[in-house]
């Protein structure tokens, strides 16, 4: 099968990621895989996997030339299916391949709270009603367009995490860690609380610092954006900094080694679709404090992590104290929650994407 995807950018967020674990999968299965994008980084994998790279040129985002370009490629490489990553080539690439003629499935990456009344969306939606399937990562995502699409196909796939690749990585450690004795609580992730996410990491500086009052412990915040100013500068305020360390954008090699010698990851966001990062933590058997929220609900029931009220400091802190307290029981259920993990391989995530893909494409 010839298939063609559609994205902004080609970079570390997770959205990008899941399409560089998919694409990788397509082609040991055999396909034909093309993927169009704006924006690149030349450190993802996509370039030296095989994978046919068109790159699009425009002037800004918002170009509507774009859509010239894409219905060129699409008439150029005659894909089977079309699947668009990401609000703007949701709607560039939808609007290119209902043109041609072209199937085209859009892939739902989070929840109704991440799409506030705005043009953009409301133009998404309305190109959305004319995919042949959308496909969510949560039912979240599946309920935000049942909303606002009645009669539609749906298909739920969770994320893919290569399972494999991190069993083979090694523990780590942080060099500048001055006490490597201590705690350490993990956190990885983008830096936001905006529309594009809320991750609530004010919160999480505030809960480690009653942490700090009552035991010692280290933090490490992997990850960067545009809120990085601020928490750097509140861990000063709370007299925090010497235990707080904010490691930029590390690769998924050095994240898996960190997860697997932390004491607690931790994710406070306010919302998701299905986390990368939470299923990356789980694979590495690390115990997990959660926000109490939909999308980790999915991944996990009470039994296998720890849930906050991601609002309530005080909270915070007491449920990161307790699984430092009883941290061998909390390692325990990190280690049965193990078996979970068969659900979200790249294997299981390939085989429900191929389904889709022959139920809908030009060639069934």
């Amino acid at each position: 099968m010839r298939i063609l995807h559609i994205i902004p950018k080609i970079s570390s967020g997770g959205t990008e990621k899941q399409l560089e674990y998919l694409c990788t999968e397509l082609l040991l299965a055999g396909h034909e895989v093309h993927v169009a994008y704006l924006h690149d980084s030349k450190e993802s994998i996509l370039f030296s996997s095989g994978v046919c790279m068109h790159k699009l040129r425009a002037t800004n985002n918002h170009n509507p030339i774009l859509i010239l370009q894409i219905i060129k490629l699409i008439r150029q490489i005659a894909p089977d299916i079309v699947n668009t990553w990401i609000l703007q080539m949701d709607i560039f690439g939808g609007l290119a391949s209902l043109y041609c003629g072209v199937p085209f499935v859009l892939r739902e990456p989070s929840s109704e709270l991440a799409y506030p009344t705005t043009w953009k969306n409301r133009l998404r939606l309305i190109v959305g009603r004319y995919s042949a399937a959308i496909i969510a990562n949560s039912n979240g995502g599946i309920s935000y367009w049942k909303t606002h699409v009645s009669y539609h196909n749906f298909y739920k796939i969770l994320n893919g995490i290569p399972i494999g690749n991190i069993k083979e990585v090694a523990p780590a450690s942080f060099d500048i860690l001055q006490n490597s004795e201590l705690p350490l609580i993990l956190y990885v992730g983008r830096f936001v609380s905006d529309v594009s996410g809320d991750k609530n990491l004010v919160n999480l500086l505030r809960a480690l610092a009653i942490v700090n009052k009552k035991m010692p412990v280290n933090s490490i915040l992997c990850g960067d954006g545009p809120q990085r100013t601020e928490l750097e500068d509140l861990s000063k305020i709370l007299n925090i900094s010497d235990r707080v360390y904010f490691a930029n954008h590390l690769s998924s090699i050095e994240v898996w080694g960190l997860m697997k010698s932390s004491s607690i990851f931790i994710s406070l966001s306010g919302y998701e679709g299905c986390p990368n990062s939470v299923l990356e933590a789980i694979a590495c058997e690390c115990p997990v404090v959660l926000s109490d929220i939909p999308a980790h609900r999915e991944i996990l029931d009470h039994r296998e992590a720890k849930f906050v009220n991601h609002f309530d400091i005080e909270n915070i802190s007491e449920s990161i104290l307790d699984v430092i307290n009883n941290l061998s029981i909390a390692k325990e259920q990190a280690m049965a929650n193990l078996s979970k993990t068969d659900e979200f391989s790249t294997k299981q995530m390939l085989y429900a994407f191929e389904e889709v893909y022959f139920r809908h494409s030009k060639i069934n």
